[in-house]
């Protein structure tokens, strides 16, 4: 048993407060089942729907590699429908909103569906347990405390090309010290993205925030994008200082792309590909073959 954490029955709330807690905002909004002592943690976001499935699997593997444990949820009452739950293939899903925290390394992971109402209330509760246990400060370049939040971002590319990484930064230190390893240049098509509002909100706080686009072929953006989701593990692991094995991700993404190889047995759809390796665009008519293409091959269909 950790002495530095107070323990409650799993799923419960704890009760009373552990030292310093008191003070945390918008308290009312979480349901603490530990109160680990963590000292300026860097925190990741982890939104269970995305492209390629980027986002949460990149999580997951953190959450996992880091032997993450859980510790607090946000309330969802106040930011999901009436009941807050879908249905899908006869089970029944609950929205989820849960921090992890590792003890072995400075890490909060928050793995959350998307607040479909009060977005600034979810978001600030956020950014209040980051407050809690210190702002960050990129001014150390052998520290990384700060935000980060990893996103698939749909794009006109092949999954024969390297998946590449941009950034999106709240704060001038954290761009400088990050430029090495994540180009700026990110441009989201499309409405507002909740990472981007998160971010947004850190930077009024002063909380230094990167959001991390990894590139997706557009073709993919309904499945689970191993290479990007490698690859935004990859990045992550080297700005946190962190030395993971890959192994997994490894395996999964070589089982991918051995079927999509199958695709170049279609002289078509092998023109298609070429096309978008040489970095030009598809027609709408061409995407949808392909886009068909890849499910056959994907889900198993001949």
């Amino acid at each position: 048993m950790n002495p530095d954490v107070d323990w409650a029955p799993a799923g419960a709330p704890l009760q009373g407060q552990t030292q310093g807690f008191a003070s945390l905002r918008r308290a009312e909004l979480f349901r603490f089942t530990s109160k680990p002592r963590l000292k300026k943690p860097s925190f990741m976001i982890g939104w269970t729907k995305d492209t390629g499935a980027v986002s949460p699997l990149a999580a997951d593997y953190l959450i996992k590699a880091s032997s993450g444990s859980d510790f607090c949820q946000i309330e969802p009452a106040d930011f999901y429908p009436v009941g807050g739950v879908t249905v899908a293939d006869d089970v029944a899903w609950f929205p989820q909103s849960t921090f992890f925290y590792s003890e072995r390394n400075p890490l909060v992971i928050l793995r959350a569906d998307e607040p479909q109402s009060n977005r600034y209330e979810f978001l600030s509760a956020v950014l209040d347990l980051a407050e809690h246990y210190g702002k960050a400060d990129l001014s150390e370049p052998s520290r990384a405390e700060a935000l980060y939040t990893v996103n698939g971002i749909a794009a006109s590319t092949a999954h024969t090309t390297a998946r590449r990484v941009f950034g999106v930064f709240n704060d001038a230190a954290a761009q400088r010290r990050l430029q090495q390893l994540v180009p700026a240049g990110a441009n989201w098509q499309g409405p507002p993205h909740v990472s981007t509002y998160l971010l947004w909100l850190a930077g009024q706080r002063h909380l230094p925030g990167v959001g991390l686009w990894v590139e997706v072929p557009f073709y993919l953006s309904d499945y689970e994008d191993y290479q990007a989701i490698k690859a935004a593990v990859s990045l992550l692991s080297m700005i946190l200082g962190w030395d993971f094995d890959l192994g997994e991700l490894n395996r999964l993404a070589a089982e991918q792309d051995e079927k999509l190889a199958q695709l170049q047995s279609d002289p078509g759809i092998a023109d298609m590909i070429r096309t978008l390796e040489e970095g030009q665009s598809l027609d709408r008519q061409e995407q949808t073959e392909l886009i068909e293409a890849v499910g056959n091959v994907l889900n198993g269909s001949s």
